[in-house]
Parts: C-alpha cells; structure tokens; sequence
C-alpha cells in the first residue's frame, strides 16, 4: 500500500495557572511567555509549519501599492493562475524591491511551471532579503531541487533542519522524499528523529526561536526571549504549563503522527520484522483510534504472520 503524505499542524500549549514572582524581570519573563502561548495558538490556526505556507503580507517597510499588488497576486496564485499571479508578483517586487514575500512565492509558481533556474534564482533572493524566514525557503528549495538534483535537494533539507525552530516538521519531510527514493532505512531514521521532538519541550523552545526570528527588530524583546532559550526547557520552567491538554488531548488525537508511526510500522512490515511492525502499529492505534487509521489492517497482518 501506498503511503499519504502527511501534514502536519502546530502543536498546542496550554497556559499556565501557576504563581510567579512578581518583581520587574519576571514580569517581562511572563509577558514574553504569555506571548509566546499566543503565537502558539496564532500557528496552530494558520497552519505556521507547512513547507509550501503562502506568505503573509507584512505592512511595515512595505508600499501600500506593492501590498495590494501582492495581494492580487496571492488570490490568483491560490485559484492556480499562475499566468497571472506572477505579474503581479513580479510588480510588487519593482516597487518595494525589499519585499521578501513576493520573492517567495514567485519561485513556488516558477517551480509549479517546472521553470526551475528561475524559482531556484528567486527562491535564493529571498533568502537575502528576509533571513527571518530562510527555513521556509530551504524547504521550498528542496521542493524545486528534488525533481532534478538530489544531492541539492537532500542539502537544502538538512539545511531546513539545522534553521527550523520546529526541526521535526524538516525531519517529516526529509524523510517523505528519501521514502520516494526507495531509501526507507535513511527515511525512517528522520522521520524517528522527528517524532523524538514531538514534545512539549520542543515545542516550547521552537515558539520562542520562532518569535526572535518574528520580533528581530525588538531588541529588548529579543534579549529576554534568548535568555529563555538559555534557560532551557527545565523542569521548573514546564511545570508552568498544562501537560495533561498537551499530552492527553494533541499526542492522543493527532492523525498525522499516527501516520508516521503507522508508516514505520510499514516499513517493518515489508521488512518481515513483524514484533517492530506490531509496536508502531500499536502506537499508530494508541494515538488515533479510529477505524479509518489503516495500522489496524497492517497490525493484523503483522500478527498473523508473526
């Protein structure tokens, strides 16, 4: 059987009820923290993570004109007339050079109309105009080189991974296009490695990374969010949070890691190491009990065969 790809959303966190100090440091510690939670929520919304996420305008440094035309571009790039998405595009560009956005998503409809040099060259463009988002333009990157150039590719998501404040996503994907290539042993080895940091740990410190990239041009916000970063995820700090919504609700209902189990189990599967297969599968069930989850099928098949 064939493997869907997956899509992966945020993780969710739940806040904190929990008694702080109240002198002038921790109330900017608490403050960035409550941000924090709200960007959390912002992404899970937005859908942050996806690999092929369609820019969102940002208003400061950028012509009113050049919005607009960005704008037009985004409607006709999402009803997939790219003949007159990029124009636009490319307008928005000759007025507000700085623009990173519109880079971007011009090199995603150069690649859709397989012109590669052309995506590959905006792609890189952008990746000089608006470091704050160069992960998203790795991974796009990957996108344009799989199709011609592995090696390039396989670098541009390693390079994703070494950037991403969410590297698991990096992982997933990585490890999606190594499963196209047949390279199931190097696939599962990153996909594992992803679903190792699908906790909230990682999840906590991502948001943070996230918001320095976002906040870079506040600095003193940047300076308290990086000494957050130093202080790590420790116990202390996640005591501040409710790991029964994370742990019982997201990890418990979550289709997509399910399906990661689910596809290593496969993998074990095909492989004839039925007890491994029959633990993913367990775990792929543990997660998203639904009958639609196709790991009861492969469990089965692994249990009669074991």
């Amino acid at each position: 059987m064939k493997n869907k790809k997956n899509k992966i959303p945020a993780d969710p966190v739940a806040n904190t009820t929990d008694p702080i100090v109240i002198t002038t440091e921790s109330k900017i510690i608490t403050s960035a923290l409550f941000l924090v939670i709200c960007l959390l929520f912002l992404v899970i919304f937005l859908g942050e993570t996806r690999s092929e996420k369609f820019m969102e305008q940002k208003e400061s440094g950028k012509s009113a004109e050049a919005g607009n035309l960005y704008n037009v571009a985004m409607q006709y790039y999402r009803a997939n007339d790219l003949s007159r998405a990029i124009p636009n595009f490319r307008k928005a560009i000759e007025l507000s050079p700085d623009f990173c956005e519109p880079y971007i998503n011009l090199g995603i409809s150069y690649a859709k109309l397989g012109e590669k040099e052309k995506a590959i060259n905006s792609l890189k463009t952008a990746l000089d105009k608006d470091p704050k988002e160069d992960y998203l333009v790795y991974l796009n990157l990957a996108q344009v080189y799989k199709g011609f150039n592995i090696e390039e590719a396989k670098k541009a998501f390693q390079k994703a991974i070494e950037l991403h404040p969410y590297p698991k996503y990096a992982y997933f994907d990585l490890g999606d296009f190594l499963w196209g290539l047949n390279e199931f042993d190097e696939a599962v080895e990153n996909i594992e490695k992803g679903l190792v940091l699908h906790n909230l740990k990682s999840f906590y410190l991502g948001s943070i990374k996230r918001a320095i990239r976002i906040y870079s041009e506040m600095p003193e916000l940047v300076e308290v969010l990086k000494k957050l970063v130093e202080i790590g995820a420790t116990e202390d700090v996640m005591q501040k949070y409710d790991n029964i919504v994370f742990n019982n609700f997201y990890l418990k209902n979550n289709q997509q890691i399910a399906d990661k189990y689910g596809q290593i189990g496969y993998h074990y599967l095909l492989k004839k190491e039925y007890p491994k297969a029959i633990e993913y599968f367990e775990k792929s069930i543990s997660i998203w009990s639904s009958q639609k989850n196709r790991a009861y099928e492969h469990l089965k098949t692994a249990q009669e065969n074991e």
